[in-house]
């Protein structure tokens, strides 16, 4: 990062026990796109209790708090990840490009961005749920297990689902990314894009939760090094 004084707050989730794993896909795709475009912030962590209590406090736009959200030099909140790629694009034009030259490129991230959504997070989610619940503070964990048994209408213990069944619905649709990569370079060329960091923010997400699950349904999935590969290059844009 820059080496000068940060003016841009990101308030971002970590875990109730610790406060020191930032494990959510949406904050990531924020933090891979600051780090891309080299641009300096401070990191503000909040646990699942905190957001909407410390987000609205700091910027007074905000009135229904979500992470990310990046506190801009005026105090204003922007929210979601998607329209902070979007402002940094248009505010750093002089810095690598998250989203291509032309609409057409950027309307092909958009549609990798709900590919990953549709067909990679789901398996995902599921895994990693027991171990995020695991990771939270009595008051979050329960605010955590309340708020997933009444969106998804099912118990605490059936949420996660089996095992077996996520792993192969992950390697299935992880073949065409592993297809699309076998060249070695990017999702979309030569120089990461912000394809490249929806994809890499749920790898953060499965790592930070679920190592042992991260490494054999991404890592291991094929018989090549490819998703290793690729994994080792993200690495650079994590800090």
């Amino acid at each position: 990062m820059s080496s000068t004084t940060p003016t841009l707050k990101l308030f971002e989730l970590v875990d109730g026990k610790t406060r020191k794993i930032s494990f959510s896909p949406a904050v990531w795709r924020a933090k891979f796109a600051l780090n891309y475009k080299k641009v300096s912030y401070e990191s503000v962590p909040l646990n699942f209790l905190e957001i909407p209590i410390a987000i609205p406090a700091a910027c007074p736009n905000v009135v229904s708090p979500t992470v990310p959200t990046l506190q801009l030099e005026n105090g204003q909140g922007l929210m979601d990840s998607l329209a902070i790629a979007e402002y940094l694009e248009e505010k750093y034009p002089d810095r690598p490009s998250l989203f291509g030259k032309s609409l057409s490129e950027k309307n092909l991230h958009m549609f990798f961005q709900s590919y990953v959504q549709a067909k990679i997070n789901p398996s995902i989610q599921r895994m990693v749920y027991q171990n995020m619940y695991a990771m939270q503070d009595p008051d979050t964990a329960h605010y955590f297990r309340t708020s997933r048994e009444k969106s998804s209408g099912r118990p605490h213990h059936e949420i996660g689902g089996n095992l077996k069944e996520n792993m192969t619905e992950l390697r299935e649709n992880l073949g065409l990314i592993h297809t699309a990569l076998r060249s070695g370079e990017w999702v979309s060329g030569a120089h990461p894009s912000w394809a490249d960091f929806v994809l890499a923010a749920t790898f953060v997400w499965f790592d930070s939760c679920s190592p042992k699950e991260f490494q054999e349904g991404v890592l291991d999935a094929f018989d090549d090094q490819v998703m290793r590969n690729y994994w080792l290059k993200v690495q650079q844009y994590i800090y």
